[in-house]
């Protein structure tokens, strides 16, 4: 790409499709117009005329180019509580270390974030929304960069944002941020994990319009393209490879309408950047539990087919669903209305799009069978203006004496319609992408105070049935930075993975900065981790909702102590 074809990276007349390996045009065919965008040696993502997203592009381009949507993993925001759950790690505090965070931004004038000299602890801001001549981060040609003396110089200044004018006006970012490393605050009381360490920060910009529309994303509801949050992920990469320092990678974000095996582009290039020594990548399980947006059945095989029944309210106006089946079995699916009717029927055919409209209501089928996770079966479904009561999809396989395991995802739940839910849900696999990619450290949810587990709080195991989520950590009622000066209490899987992040720059200082243990990596990070965890000797382990047990600070220390100090 070069600087006269930038414009398409965030025109709306543009979409984008990703790419790796190496391919340099979607699906192999030339389209008039394309241009590039090279995110990495592995990853890049094409811009083509928006005309050329049709009904069929998640076939015609592939299941896993079509950027996903990815929403915020908080689950609530209250009124700041004075609870002090601060920890340290025999003193570590993440000197010499850098926390990676793409998110919303953050509040870069909050005290949580400055020096006691009134300097910034942020060495690097790329925000990607806002517009620049010649501003961008080399080679990604959008957004705008901010070096650490501008943002000191905003700080010294009457008027900061006529200098760097970024604002979190979500907040999420800025929590993450905060209960990572946040700086004490003994009026609160308050202290971030890692409040030594530094940070690199991205603001993502919003997702295009054809993009909302093709994962009919209410308006109004905060998402992200998942393109954005990669090349946010790089960006942290080679500041931190510059700076020659270690660095956590944070991501509080995910995607229900997702493979839920750990095999999206984004995924597999979230735990290759893991593998490095020195590069810990965490991510948050989600808040998808108890929220009736899973259905699982493990049909008998005497049985030869399986109802499943999906409730629609009133007035609405649309969502995805995923269906999900187990290999080595291929299955037919029959779609009926909640009046009975019936509206289509869905076979195990590769790169069939099937489109029924009745009464008002339109349903779009994408049927998807050779994708790389083992041969399994996938049909991304588009209800639009559904009719209210209760759909039946009717599931059967087409090899009677085979295993019949199926799965049905709903969006995330930010993004679902009220009244939207399974008649018999599931708890378990709700683990969100790209939490379910086995080489990142993967953290949901408990409550410190009264040890139980959140209730929102994702459960696993992966729908290839790999051990996820690792660890839980400490993310109900939890007091973080918020901006204009403020503080709050949150609760969610991406406030446990800010936590978790921050533990994990602690345990790079006293390996990678003091040089005992050179070599970690997001593999060792989950191995101390886990080794060291709390159990609850009436639970089995690896488990569904608990991982390898409770993050454990003295644990930790100990397990430093006693294994890799010898």
């Amino acid at each position: 790409m070069n600087s006269g074809d930038r414009y398409k990276i965030t025109s709306e007349d543009y979409a984008d499709i990703m790419l790796e390996d190496g391919i340099t045009s979607p699906n192999g065919q030339p389209i008039p117009g394309v241009s590039n965008l090279e995110i990495n040696r592995e990853i890049s993502v094409a811009y083509i005329p928006v005309e050329n997203m049709t009904l069929e592009s998640m076939n015609q381009f592939g299941y896993y180019s079509v950027p996903g949507c990815f929403g915020l993993l908080s689950a609530e925001t209250n009124p700041y509580r004075p609870v002090n759950r601060s920890v340290e790690i025999a003193n570590y505090r993440g000197k010499g270390v850098l926390l990676g965070f793409v998110d919303t931004g953050i509040d870069y004038l909050h005290p949580a974030f400055r020096n006691a000299d009134n300097t910034s602890r942020i060495v690097s801001l790329w925000d990607q929304s806002l517009y620049s001549e010649d501003r961008y981060p080399q080679y990604f040609y959008y957004g705008t960069e901010f070096t650490r003396e501008e943002i000191n110089n905003a700080l010294a200044n009457e008027d900061p944002m006529s200098v760097v004018p970024v604002k979190d006006d979500i907040g999420h970012g800025t929590v993450m941020a905060g209960v990572a490393c946040g700086n004490i605050n003994e009026n609160i009381p308050f202290k971030g994990v890692a409040y030594e360490a530094e940070l690199i920060v991205v603001k993502l910009k919003p997702p295009k319009d054809y993009l909302k529309k093709i994962y009919l994303i209410p308006d109004g509801i905060p998402c992200y393209q998942e393109n954005d949050i990669i090349a946010g992920v790089e960006y942290i990469r080679r500041v931190a490879r510059d700076l020659r320092k270690p660095v956590v990678f944070c991501l509080g974000l995910g995607n229900n309408i997702a493979d839920h095996a750990g095999l999206r582009i984004g995924s597999r290039f979230y735990a290759r950047i893991g593998e490095a020594a020195g590069q810990v990548f965490v991510t948050a399980a989600g808040n998808e539990a108890n929220r009736k947006n899973h259905y699982f059945n493990d049909i008998p095989k005497e049985v030869p087919s399986d109802y499943v029944e999906l409730h629609v309210g009133a007035q609405n106006p649309g969502f995805m669903m995923q269906f999900w089946g187990v290999s080595p079995n291929f299955y037919w699916i029959d779609v009926y209305m909640p009046d009975g009717e019936f509206l289509m029927r869905i076979p195990p055919n590769e790169g069939q799009t099937l489109r029924e409209e009745r009464q008002n209501s339109m349903v779009i089928s994408d049927s998807l069978i050779n994708i790389p996770s083992h041969h399994h079966q996938a049909i991304v479904f588009r209800l639009e203006k559904p009719v209210m009561g209760i759909w039946t999809f009717m599931v059967f396989g087409a090899i009677e004496d085979l295993e019949k395991k199926v799965h049905f995802w709903l969006s995330l739940h930010n993004f679902l319609p009220e009244d939207t839910y399974f008649i018999k849900p599931n708890n378990y696999t709700t683990v969100v992408g790209p939490a379910n990619v086995l080489g990142i450290l993967t953290v949901s949810n408990y409550d410190s105070l009264t040890g139980d587990l959140d209730l929102y709080s994702s459960r696993g195991f992966t729908a290839s049935e790999f051990p996820k989520p690792d660890i839980v950590a400490p993310g109900v009622n939890m007091t973080a930075p918020f901006p204009n000066n403020e503080y709050v209490s949150v609760t969610g899987t991406s406030v446990a993975a800010a936590y978790a992040a921050g533990v994990a720059a602690a345990v790079l200082q006293w390996g990678i900065v003091e040089g005992k243990a050179p070599y970690l990596n997001t593999p060792h990070i989950k191995r101390i981790f886990e080794e060291s965890a709390i159990r609850d000797k009436e639970r089995s382990y690896p488990n569904e909702s608990w991982g390898y047990g409770i993050l454990n600070i003295e644990g930790i220390a100990s397990f430093l102590a006693a294994v890799y100090s010898k």
